[in-house]
């Protein structure tokens, strides 16, 4: 079967519709996902059912739940692109940050923009650190959004700091959700935020189960956080 055709299929199991033209956009970005990988380490995931499921659908399950379509969202720590570059695919009228700390991963991600003609999207490089006390994206955005891997008191600290008074932090988790959450509770008071839904979810085609932990910004951050670079990850909340 065509990736195409899968993609399309897996998509009404989710209950999700895609256009002719974001079909069109998810081929690209495969495309040049799985020929990029062959000289730069983006993903460990090349097979096109595993992508299309694990990389594209794991994405977008998040947009059952939440309208992006109203307000603008940073992905922390993209990668390759995800969830930002499928959310963006989605969403075309929306406004999206994609930020990362390797410039590489960066390129191969403009590239895929340009060959998709999606000029909606921006890229930042960089620490989360840094930019999170920068007052041009500091509590500026109604949605981050991270499957980056850290643990939660980390991501916390990291993808907090942008997001406005009022508006939503997103991380994609696994079935391990729990123990972080209960690691999490000086983090959730110290960055001003409270867990508002757990939203557990099944990859279609697998055994795969995810849970999206969305988190509300109760107020405004106190100055000192994010702490320096490297300091979230050695020393956690």
């Amino acid at each position: 079967m065509e990736m195409k055709d899968y993609l399309r299929n897996m998509t009404r199991l989710c209950d999700l519709t895609l256009t002719d033209e974001m079909i069109n956009r998810f081929s690209i970005f495969y495309e040049m996902l799985i020929e990029t990988n062959k000289s730069l380490n983006l993903t460990a995931i090349t097979e096109m059912k595993e992508v299309v499921l694990k990389h594209f659908i794991d994405s977008i399950m998040v947009s059952k739940y939440f309208d992006f379509s109203k307000g603008s969202v940073i992905d922390v720590g993209t990668g390759a692109g995800f969830p930002g570059i499928p959310l963006a695919i989605l969403f075309p009228n929306t406004e999206f940050v994609l930020l990362d700390s390797l410039k590489k991963r960066l390129h191969f991600i403009d590239q895929v923009l340009e060959q998709c003609g999606m000029n909606h999207v921006t890229l930042i490089h960089g620490r989360a650190e840094d930019y999170g006390r920068d007052e041009k994206y500091r509590e500026r955005f109604d949605y981050c959004v991270s499957r980056a891997v850290a643990s939660l008191p980390v991501l916390l600290e990291l993808c907090t700091p942008f997001v406005k008074v009022g508006g939503n932090f997103i991380s994609y988790k696994s079935d391990k959700l729990e123990d972080e959450l209960q690691q999490s509770k000086n983090a959730l008071s110290i960055l001003k935020c409270s867990l508002n839904q757990e939203i557990p979810y099944q990859i279609p085609d697998t055994d795969y189960s995810r849970v999206l932990a969305t988190f509300d910004k109760k107020s405004k951050l106190g100055k000192k956080y994010p702490r320096q670079a490297g300091k979230p990850k050695k020393s956690p909340l």
